[in-house]
Formats: C-alpha cells, structure tokens, sequence
C-alpha cells in the first residue's frame, strides 16, 4: 500500500511537530504487509490512535536515520592499528547516545502535543542499561533507561500518584541499538527498537544473560531445565508439524558458550544459522511465512541461545502476538563472559551464578522462578501494543529492508522500519524523508549535546550549557541526554532526579 498525496498531507500535518524539529517531511511511504493474520485477542487500545501508534514507527525510523548518517561505519575510518577495544567501546556508546536521544525526542514531543482525552504517558520499564553489569561486559552505556517517562509535564509530576482517568499509562521496551558493534563497522542487520504496549510489566528482568528457547509457533511448554537441547528440538519440531528435527533450524550468536548446543543439534541433523551480533530481530521473525535461507529452510527457532535480557523481551512480546512462544531462564553473565574457560566449560557453567548476581535475581522476584514465559513478565501481553524495528543497515535476515540512504544533493533520506502490532500483523514500512533546508542541516539537528559540547573548555562548557537550558528546546534536548547519559547516578523520584554524588565520580 502506497500513501496518496492526502495521506502523506494528513501524515505530516499529524507528526508536524516531531518532523520540525529535524526540518523533515514525509515525500513518499509504501507499506508491504509481511503477515495479516489477526491473533484475535488485541483491540490494539489506546493505540488505536494513529499518532500514537505512527510515533513508535517514527521513532524507530528517525533514530535509525540518525545513527545511519551519523555513526554507521565510524570504525571504518579508525586506522586499524588504531582499532582498540576502548575506540570500538566509544564509538559504540556514541551510536547508543545518538539513537538514544532521538527515540527519546520523538516521544517526547508526541505526548507533549496530544490532545486532551488522547493523553498517555509512557515509562520505560525494559531495556538494556543498568548502573554496571557482572562479569566483563561494561555497563552504562546511553540508552533510554528504566524509570524514564515521556508525558506532558503535569503527567509526568504526577507518575506513581494518581494521574487522570483521561491519560493512559503505557509501558515501554527498547534496545536502543541491536547489532550496536555492526552499526560502527557499517555491517549488515543493525537496527533501532521499541515496543509501546498499554500492558503492565509485571517484572523488571536483571539486565544479565537470558538463555531462550524460542519458536514461531505455540508449542507444549517444558521445563528447560530438565530437558535436553535436542529434546526441545523434538518438541518445537512436532509444533511446527514437520517430519523431524532434521527439518528445523535454530539460531545462535557465534559464541564460544553455545558450541556444544549447536554440536548437539548439529548431530541430530538439524541446521544451526549463526551471526556475530545481533539476536533481537531473529526473535521476532521466527517461522515467518516467506523468509527462507538460500537452501530453502525458514528461519524457526532459537533453542538454548543465550543473549541479553532487554532483547529477549523487546524480542519475545511481538513474537507472541505472532502466535509465536518463549522460554527464558536467567543465567550468570559473571560465568559466560570468563575468557578461561572452554566452550564445554561455560556452557556448564552458566548457572554458576555469583552472589551480586543472586541479590539481583531476588531483587527481581525470580528466585522461585527456573525459567518464565512472557505472562510472568508482562501481565496482559495482548493488550493493545506496537513494535518497531529501524534499519540501520541493510538486513540480512529481511532482505528488502535496506539499510538508511542519504542523498545530499537531492536532500531525501529513506529508512526501513519494520511493524509488529498487538493484533499479530506484521509491515514492513519504506518511507522518504525530504530535508526541507539539507541533509547536513538535518543531521545538525540530530546530534547529540554531547557533541557540541566535549570539546569545550570548562569556562566555555558552562556558558554553552547555560545558553542551553534557556532554550525551551535546547533544554529539552539536553535534559533528554543527561537522563540517558548519566542514568547510573540517578534516582527519578516523581518530577524531581536524585543524584547520587558517590557515584557520579566513575563516570566523569
């Protein structure tokens, strides 16, 4: 489905605030249905209304455009005798922080403009970043943390109290970035990701490993602790009604943690794709009709893969508005990122878990819990909800999904988003953005503070933040950074921030 010249009228007359702050309109958008089935069990709520809904999808497509021409490919330019762990950190945070904030701005700006009885406000509830994580792997990286809201400001004094019966509360999942390492190397199947859903999180999941087991069809829960990696092949199989395993596929992270699951399958026959980065978008396409791998196998399953938990349930919660099911069970990130031990070794020991990693799962209420499904996450996962996943670069997993193009001199930019909605349905949007002024002065106006003011010394520091916080835009761009950046040392307490000064020194 192609917009008309109305439809796109109406569509920049509706979205004309979030399109004016980065001088965009809309020239031209063709929707392709991927999946039509109706799940019969969402009435899609309070995102019935299109601006609400149509601002997920330009949120994904707008962060995936910023990053895409600002960002994408930036270790490419590093000499490679330059290309340390620190620079790649770096200019991954750098990707996170600029996603981070124009996923941010476009929701912000929405419920600043909604109208009265159309009013929601939205918390981040699921997402990536936590203060520090165990084991290696660096934590605090900008993102779009939990606690977060986007509301009119009135709502947003108001959270936790009670709001008016008129505004809607709206739980958020993001990964800000899927494949973030792909997207500083310009490599395929990077992407931006959000869900909005009217649901309640029930749960907030500890941001360390999630080891799932995961299918595009119902099929007879198991305990995966009790059962082998193979015996769930046998089990996803007979869901999907095919003559054996030999026919099933099951998609893994190229990590040395998941050699001796795909060893297991493998034997049995069946077929295990694997990708460096990346194990969100997988999720969410599993056992699509009409997406198949050049031997002609689809995409089925993932089965022991183990990854984070912000992409499990980013992942998982459009995935079941598919008709599709998932397991998880936590594992200790402490174990799976040791570099001394053997493949055999870490897979064995991935509920070895270490004692900050036990106070984290009590925190959490899942110390009862040997493995969850989505209904012990979300309270209603088919109230009405929306996902969105922003091409950053070219996918491979949904090969007409290309990656952001940027045309300068004709000042268009066009970006893939793809749409899973609470209802089941499934899109794939291709929209063209034209640059009123230029491309570069868009690009301008996406750039994170950060960026304009790293460089500066401290005196002149000082003066350009105070310039900006009398700016009501430039305010609201900087406070949107520092909530995202600086998220570790601080506590939202209704309207108000909590710093937390001890802290704040390991950051600065």
């Amino acid at each position: 489905m192609a917009f008309d010249k109305d439809r796109i009228l109406e569509y920049n007359h509706r979205h004309h605030a979030v399109l004016g702050n980065y001088d965009l309109q809309l020239e031209s958008c063709q929707i392709q249905t991927l999946c039509d089935r109706i799940n019969s069990k969402s009435n899609l709520g309070a995102l019935r209304n299109r601006k609400i809904r149509q601002s997920v999808v330009l949120s994904a497509a707008l962060s995936a455009v910023a990053v895409g021409l600002h960002g994408r490919g930036s270790l490419n330019d590093i000499p490679k005798d330059k290309q340390t762990s620190d620079v790649s950190n770096n200019l991954k945070s750098a990707n996170d922080r600029t996603a981070a904030q124009i996923m941010a701005e476009v929701l912000q700006t929405t419920t600043d403009t909604l109208l009265v009885g159309e009013e929601v406000l939205i918390e981040s509830r699921i997402t990536e970043g936590v203060r520090i994580k165990p084991g290696l792997e660096a934590g605090g990286n900008p993102t779009i943390a939990v606690g977060a809201a986007f509301g009119k400001e009135e709502h947003r004094a108001l959270y936790g109290l009670r709001t008016p019966k008129s505004v809607t509360l709206l739980s958020m999942g993001n990964d800000v970035i899927d494949g973030t390492g792909k997207s500083i190397k310009g490599t395929h199947s990077s992407l931006t990701a959000l869900f909005l859903t009217e649901a309640n999180i029930k749960r907030h999941l500890p941001d360390i490993y999630v080891q799932r087991w995961l299918s595009g069809v119902a099929f007879e829960e198991f305990n995966p602790g009790e059962t082998s990696v193979t015996e769930a092949a046998e089990i996803i199989s007979y869901a999907y009604g095919l003559s054996g395993v030999d026919k099933l596929s099951a998609y893994f992270l190229d990590r040395p943690r998941h050699y001796p699951a795909m060893d297991a399958l493998n034997k049995a026959g069946m077929f295990t794709p694997f990708d460096k980065d990346g194990d969100l978008l997988p999720a969410v396409i599993l056992g699509l009709e009409g997406l198949k791998f050049a031997d002609g196998r689809g995409l089925h399953s993932m089965i022991g893969e183990i990854g984070g938990s912000a992409e499990w349930a980013v992942g998982v919660l459009p995935l079941v508005w598919r008709g599709g099911q998932a397991i998880g069970m936590l594992t200790s990130q402490s174990s799976l990122t040791r570099k001394d031990l053997s493949p055999e070794d870490l897979w064995n020991e991935r509920f070895h878990f270490t004692e900050e990693e036990f106070m984290l799962i009590t925190d959490a209420r899942f110390e009862r819990k040997s493995y969850f499904t989505i209904y012990d996450i979300i309270d209603n996962p088919f109230a009405g909800g929306i996902s969105a996943f922003g091409a950053i670069t070219d996918n491979y997993f949904v090969p007409f999904m290309d990656g952001v193009r940027g045309d300068p001199e004709k000042n268009k930019i066009s970006v893939n988003v793809l749409v899973v909605n609470s209802l089941g349905m499934v899109e794939c949007w291709q929209m063209i953005f034209n640059c009123r002024q230029s491309l570069d002065h868009t690009l301008e106006l996406m750039i994170s503070p950060k960026e304009e003011l790293e460089n500066l010394t401290e005196g002149n520091l000082e003066k350009a933040i105070a310039g900006m916080l009398q700016d009501a835009n430039l305010r609201r761009r900087f406070q949107i950074f520092f909530n995202n950046e600086y998220y570790p040392v601080l506590i939202p307490v209704r309207d108000k921030m909590i710093l937390l000064h001890k802290a704040i020194g390991g950051l600065i």
